[in-house]
């Protein structure tokens, strides 16, 4: 069973242009814009997914925050060679940044 509240706090609440330096964009979906990013303080590089939240529950733009936790909670369980490993989590108003392996 999948627990919501033990991913919380992994949601950072600052800038995430703060830690990264964004870049240029590397594919879009419906509700979501990748774009190639570098750690300022390492200058490692990575890729920030830029997620839509859903503004309310009856707006059908955007994704919904347990969906989010999902993907969130699933790539913090998967270790393996062929699927991209989650380093960090950002939060703002309107989107929810994963900063992936490039």
């Amino acid at each position: 069973m999948f627990c919501a509240s033990s991913y919380m706090a992994s949601f950072k609440q600052q800038k995430v242009e703060d830690v990264y330096e964004i870049g240029e964009e590397l594919g879009s979906g419906q509700f979501a814009i990748v774009k190639k990013c570098r750690e300022r303080s390492t200058g490692l590089e990575f890729a920030a997914k830029f997620i839509k939240k859903r503004q309310s529950r009856a707006s059908r733009r955007g994704v919904s925050r347990e969906e989010i936790e999902r993907e969130v909670s699933i790539l913090q369980q998967i270790l393996h060679a062929n699927i991209v490993k989650l380093h960090d989590i950002y939060e703002n108003k309107t989107d929810v940044v994963l900063i992936l392996e490039l």
